[in-house]
């Protein structure tokens, strides 16, 4: 009991449970309440809706507006860490070479990776499209960019046609890596023929 002009004593013992509760009511909520619109829950979930804008600064200092109109987007969602994304690296790279002049723009999106390790891969690798690490000052935050995209594993790639639209969604390539650039490779021809 505590005395008169005494101030009560702080006691763990009550106060931990009662804040183990609130966060776990908290994240609870998170959890399940969903804001429509917002954000996919899953990349899939996205296809034949527009893509969800967003602005960026490439490792090169351009700036790049996915709501400007034109290009066929590929966006690769990756990271340096990952083993099934350095795999696919030659066959994103294969695609950008093979279409970027009939205007397929690829935009790769580093996800929990450290600007020098994106730095040197990009430099290794002679990856010779827009790479994305961090954001700048106006830029999208790439926290908010994941989210509305719905990614929860990598390598994700989003198709995003001219009218901002997104056509197709891939999470993994599967393991046979010619067949995927194949495929992908004739979605892409197809909406670069169809936009003309």
């Amino acid at each position: 009991m505590s005395r008169p002009g005494n101030p009560k004593r702080f006691n763990p013992k009550r106060t931990y449970p009662v804040f183990i509760l609130i966060l776990a009511a908290g994240l609870l909520l998170a959890a399940v309440y969903r804001v429509p619109g917002c954000f996919a829950a899953r990349p899939e979930d996205l296809v034949n809706k527009p893509a969800p804008s967003f602005v960026v600064t490439d490792l090169d200092g351009t700036r790049i507006n996915l709501t400007d109109p034109g290009k066929v987007t590929l966006i690769d969602f990756w990271a340096t860490w990952c083993g099934p994304c350095r795999e696919i690296t030659p066959v994103i790279i294969a695609l950008h070479k093979t279409y970027s002049d009939q205007g397929l723009a690829v935009l790769g999106i580093a996800v929990n990776d450290t600007r020098k390790s994106v730095e040197k891969y990009v430099e290794d690798n002679g990856i010779p499209y827009s790479v994305i690490v961090s954001t700048s000052k106006g830029d999208t935050p790439l926290t908010k960019i994941i989210q509305d995209y719905g990614v929860r594993a990598i390598p994700t790639l989003v198709l995003v046609d001219k009218s901002g639209i997104v056509r197709h969604v891939a999470v993994g390539t599967g393991p046979d890596k010619a067949k995927f650039e194949k495929e992908l490779g004739e979605l892409i021809a197809n909406l670069l023929e169809k936009e003309q």
